[in-house]
């Protein structure tokens, strides 16, 4: 990508999905957190994610105030998404309940998803960005 507008809007874009999505899942384990189903030890591991997953909003809001100087964030989740895809699919295959195709998919978008991440902070780079 050479043109400078662009590459801000794709990292803006990149960084927005993450807010949203990292959004949604705040939201479902906060209601999550208080539904009666659960023991206090599951409780614990609810408020610890719910925490986790909020957190990273606010960075990923904080890379698309200025695009270009601070897209090495985006390099962060990166890992935490893959670990945690590879850890979900293995709890799905413990669990024996989902059809192996959901697996599937669940690792090909974590990939995808993580390469997006990869692909927003190389946009960053070139001879026309401010870093």
């Amino acid at each position: 990508m050479k043109n400078l507008a662009l590459r801000k809007t794709f990292i803006i874009a990149v960084a927005f999905s993450g807010a949203v999505l990292n959004a949604a899942y705040s939201i479902d384990l906060l209601k999550a957190l208080f539904d009666p189903q659960y023991s206090g030890a599951v409780r614990e591991i609810l408020i610890s994610a719910f925490v986790l997953e909020t957190g990273w909003i606010p960075l990923m809001v904080w890379v698309i105030f200025r695009p270009l100087e601070r897209r090495h964030v985006l390099l962060f989740p990166i890992v935490p998404i893959l670990l945690g895809n590879m850890l979900h699919s293995v709890n799905q295959l413990n669990l024996q309940s989902e059809h192996p195709g959901t697996i599937v998919l669940n690792t090909v978008f974590g990939l995808l998803y993580s390469g997006l991440y990869v692909a927003a902070f190389l946009a960053g780079k070139g001879e026309n960005s401010e870093t």
